[in-house]
Parts: C-alpha cells; sequence; structure tokens
C-alpha cells in the first residue's frame, strides 16, 4: 500500500519503481520501531538489500559484499535525523548531475555517502564505498567476460557497449494525472451537437430543419477542430512542451486556440459561405523544449490524426452492414448533415496535410529541412494557406483535382455524393 509520508517527500520528484521498492521497505523498518519516518540507515538497509538493483550490482561490481556493509549497520536507527524530504531532494540533485530523468536507488546510495548523513557515509566508506568509485563504476560500459584462455571475449558488434546507466538517461513520459481536463464550453458544443442531431433525426422541427443543420455542422466542426488542437497539444506535452499545460490546450476548449475572431468565427463563416473547411485554431508549442526532431514531427502529425478520428466516428453509421436501411424520409435530413461533416472532415484533413508552410504538412518535415529553409518558410507563415486558398479558389484544374480526390475518399467510406450534396445545400445562407 502506498505510504502517505513517502508521497509527500516524494513530490516533485520522479522515482524509479526500484527506488520507490526501497523507501517502502525502509518506513517499514521504521514503522516496525514506532517511527513516522524512515532514517537513512533504514534506507541504506534497504538499498543494499535490494539484490538485481542498480546500487547492489553496482557495489557488488566494485567487489565489494554489499551483506557485510549490512552488518555492520545500527539495529536502533539512532542517529541524527536526516529528514526523508531532504534525502529524496539530494537524491534528484545527484540523478541531475549525472544527466538522469528518474531518481533510483542508485542516486539514494550515493546520496547516503554525503556529509549530512555521517552514520551510513561512515558505513560505506569503511567498506572502501566512495562517491567517485560509484560514480564511476555506474557509468563505465560493462566490460566483456573472458573467453576460455583468459582473454576478452570477441564483442559481437563493434559498437561500444552501453554504460549500466543507460535507461535513466532517456526521459520518462511525464504523468498525465491532473493534467487533462474538459472544458465547460467543449461539454456544451457536444450537447448542442446532439441536441441538434436528435431533432433532425426524429424530424420533431420540419419547418426548421436547415437550422438545426447549420446548428449540427458548425458544433460538429468546432468539437473536430478543438480534438485537433487537443492533439497537436497532447503530443506536445508528452514530447517536453510543459506550457502547454499552463496555456489550457489539454482541456479541449476552443476559446483557448489563440484568436477567437481568426480561430472560430472565420472558419465558420467560410464554412456556412461555401462548405470550405478553413483550418481554425492553433496552439503555440515551444519547438525548443521537445525531445527530437521525432517529437516535433509527431506533434504536427497529431492534429491530422485527431481529424483523422473525427472522421472515422462521422463515417461509421455509413459503413456498418444494413445502414441503408436507416435512412427514411423522416430522418434523411440528418444524413444529410452527418454525411457533409464527413465531407468537412476529409477537407481538412486533405488540406491540413499539404507540405505548404502554415499548414501541418509543412510542419511534420520542416524540422528535417535546412535553418535557412526553415528561416525563410517562418517569413511566409499565414500567406502560405491564403495561398492554398486562392489556389482552390481560382485554379480550376487544382480545385477540380482536390475535391476529386475528396469525393473517391468518401465514396471508400461509404458517404453517397448525393448526401453531400443535399447537406451542403441546408447549409447556404440565402
Amino acid at each position: 500500500m502506498p505510504s502517505p509520508v513517502l508521497d509527500k517527500a516524494a513530490a516533485d520528484i520522479v522515482l524509479t519503481r526500484s527506488a520507490r521498492d526501497v523507501l517502502e521497505r525502509a518506513m517499514e523498518d521504521s514503522e516496525r520501531r514506532g517511527e513516522a519516518e524512515a532514517k537513512p540507515v533504514d534506507v541504506l538497509r534497504a538499498v543494499l538489500s535490494s539484490k538485481g538493483s542498480l546500487a547492489y550490482e553496482t557495489v557488488r561490481g566494485l567487489g565489494i559484499d554489499p551483506a557485510a556493509i549490512i552488518a555492520t549497520l545500527p539495529s536502533d536507527g539512532a542517529e541524527p535525523a536526516l529528514p526523508l524530504r531532504q534525502l529524496l531532494v539530494n537524491a534528484n540533485r545527484e540523478a541531475q548531475v549525472l544527466g538522469h530523468y528518474q531518481v533510483d536507488s542508485i542516486h539514494l546510495l550515493l546520496v547516503l555517502l554525503y556529509s549530512d548523513s555521517p552514520v551510513t557515509a561512515a558505513a560505506l566508506q569503511r567498506a572502501g564505498v566512495t562517491l567517485y568509485d560509484l560514480r564511476r563504476q555506474l557509468q563505465a560500459a560493462p566490460r566483456p567476460a573472458p573467453g576460455a584462455d583468459g582473454a576478452p571475449a570477441a564483442q559481437p558488434s563493434a559498437r561500444r557497449a552501453a554504460p549500466a546507466d543507460r535507461n535513466l538517461r532517456r526521459r520518462p513520459l511525464p504523468s498525465l494525472k491532473g493534467v487533462l481536463g474538459v472544458s465547460p464550453v467543449f461539454l456544451g458544443l457536444l450537447a448542442a451537437l446532439v441536441v441538434s442531431g436528435a431533432v433532425l433525426w426524429f424530424d420533431l422541427a420540419p419547418a426548421a430543419g436547415p437550422l438545426f443543420v447549420i446548428l449540427f455542422v458548425i458544433a460538429g466542426w468546432v468539437v473536430s477542430l478543438s480534438v485537433h488542437e487537443f492533439g497537436h497539444a497532447l503530443v506536445a506535452y508528452l514530447g517536453g512542451d510543459r506550457s502547454v499545460v499552463a496555456s489550457g490546450y489539454l482541456t479541449l476548449n476552443p476559446l483557448r486556440y489563440t484568436n477567437i475572431l481568426l480561430s472560430i468565427v472565420m472558419p465558420v463563416v467560410f464554412l456556412l459561405l461555401g462548405g470550405i473547411a478553413l483550418p481554425g485554431g492553433a496552439v503555440y508549442i515551444d519547438r525548443a523544449a521537445l525531445r527530437s526532431r521525432w517529437w516535433d514531427t509527431a506533434v504536427s502529425l497529431a492534429g491530422p490524426a485527431g481529424t483523422l478520428a473525427c472522421l472515422v466516428l462521422v463515417s461509421i453509421p455509413f459503413v456498418l452492414p444494413g445502414h441503408e436501411t436507416w435512412i427514411t424520409d423522416s430522418n434523411v435530413t440528418f444524413f444529410e448533415a452527418l454525411a457533409f461533416l464527413g465531407f468537412v472532415q476529409v477537407f481538412a484533413l486533405l488540406l491540413n496535410l499539404v507540405p505548404i508552410p502554415g499548414l501541418d504538412g509543412f510542419g511534420a518535415i520542416r524540422p528535417w529541412l535546412s535553418y535557412s529553409v526553415q528561416a525563410a518558410a517562418n517569413r511566409i507563415g499565414f500567406f502560405g494557406i491564403l495561398i492554398v486558398f486562392l489556389l482552390l479558389w481560382y485554379v480550376p484544374p487544382i480545385r477540380d483535382t482536390f475535391f476529386l480526390a475528396i469525393f473517391q475518399i468518401t465514396d471508400h467510406l461509404g458517404i453517397p455524393a448525393e448526401l453531400i450534396v443535399s447537406g451542403s445545400a441546408h447549409m447556404r445562407l440565402q
């Protein structure tokens, strides 16, 4: 059972499973003595008893028997008190110095050699353990076992063997606990989507059908826009950018995704005027905080992945067996609205994947381009999106090819073109 005392002491410190096991055993020892918090001697005893742990194997690698050190430790825990929190802070600092992203049993062992833990430091030093030797043994690559003639066995690869602390150098994915949320605005959009969909399905307001089609499509579009931007932010957070939390990007709130006019109002107006899914919202990502170029690419592709997920949901009623029998004279308007919403999702997905500055398709390849090309692309900025729309609006061959691709995809998804056209007709503000 997790210890509240340990959880409080380890707040904001990432512990490996090995370190947590060590500390929990140390806490159990202190509780048997009737004490609320483990002392350094308890921690050292638990560290040296953890066979197979990195700390245990590092001590053995120095030619020292951990059990022999345990035998020299006082059994009553009598020593100057060092708060467990301070011990963990020291261990976390030691991990950072070594380039590690988690506190492991080896870091607990290292800080037990610090001068503010004199009892454990003396016991380890008497056994011949020093900070220098521990660090060197930890970071040294394992040597190959000797061959039959006593000479080192041949390495199976010319590559240098990895040091024992390799796994600790891998930055772990951050916890999502307490980070994700769902805003009331997003829940309100979902409610509008469900209510307008129910009105259309049951034909509750025949005279106001087009108005509910508009409400259904706009609500669905803004929901998908929120999911798209949430995808960018979630992967950015996992990739190292913590600023997205403070920006509110992980709450699915469309009002958080930059300028309300350019991000929400303008895309909705374009949708009403011509059924064009103008890329809306945007999240500001601290690219310098991301772990690697692969994460940078993943952040750009996460948005289209969210749009694809919404497209799959919209397409489900059109691909299920027997779906043709579901469409009746009373609910055909619902399927027209749903078909047009599917069309809009495909439009947005293809448009965002165009490799033009300002769109996600370019963002996916941008990290792999030279800095001079990236700088030039940054200067183009929003004009890249404008160029794409001018081409789609005024160059018939490009426009026809683009829309043909959209209708081919919707056809493969089972969404009838005639329903899309009828749904689009309901969206006209005339």
